[in-house]
Parts: C-alpha cells; sequence; structure tokens
C-alpha cells in the first residue's frame, strides 16, 4: 500500500515548475494577470524610468581650457551609462560660463565609442 509523502508531492510540484516556467505564471479565472519579468531587459528593470530627455549631476570640477568637465551624475540608460563620476567633452565651451564646482546641472550627452561628449548643458540651481 502506498502512503502519500508530503515531501515528494513538494518535490514533484517544484520540478513541474521548474521545467515549465509558463506553468507557474498561470492565472485562475478573473485573476489579473501576471507579467513575465523574465522577457523585459534588464536595463529596463533596474534603471528608472525616463521621464525627460535631459540627465542630472552636480559639477566636480570644471576645466574651461580643455573644454571638460567632471561631473557626478545619476544613471542615463539610453546610452548604458552607469551613475558616478566622469569626465566629459562639452562640445560649445560657452556652456561652461558660470560653473563652478557644487552647481547642479541637466545636461544632454553623446556617445562616440568609449568617449561621451555633452552637447547641451543647463545649470539648474
Amino acid at each position: 500500500m502506498y502512503r502519500f509523502q508530503p515531501l515528494a508531492g513538494f518535490l514533484l510540484l517544484a520540478t513541474l515548475v521548474a521545467a515549465n516556467p509558463a506553468f507557474a505564471l498561470e492565472t485562475l479565472p478573473g485573476e489579473p494577470p501576471v507579467a513575465d519579468e523574465s522577457i523585459v531587459p534588464v536595463a529596463e528593470r533596474l534603471a528608472p524610468p525616463v521621464d525627460e530627455p535631459l540627465a542630472r549631476g552636480r559639477v566636480v570640477a570644471v576645466d574651461r581650457e580643455a573644454r571638460r568637465l567632471t561631473l557626478e551624475y545619476r544613471p542615463v540608460p539610453e546610452l548604458f551609462l552607469y551613475g558616478g563620476t566622469r569626465v566629459f567633452a562639452v562640445a560649445d565651451d560657452a556652456s561652461l560660463k558660470g560653473l563652478g564646482p557644487g552647481d547642479k546641472v541637466r545636461f544632454e550627452v553623446e556617445r562616440s565609442g568609449r568617449d561621451y561628449t555633452i552637447r547641451r548643458l543647463e545649470n539648474s540651481n
């Protein structure tokens, strides 16, 4: 005579769910559908949604002669640019006028290979 083993039943269920991930996402009638997060790209799951075209940052250092700007900035997921501190080239040196360490800025950045260039820069203090 067979005796039901609770652990064996659990292992069977776990094996079925692991073998068929779609089975785990099935819902009962009347329940809201479950979103399958495995099909959403990782960058979209980790990065906050972008609701404005300009990135945000804080000025760490300004090198007007070399047209370079060091920023501490938030992630720019469209360019696979993680948040941190980086030295950016600046396309228009006039946009550096009046900037100093500690200023908050909004900027539009363009990627070319491994280099990032700020095309538009706004002081948001």
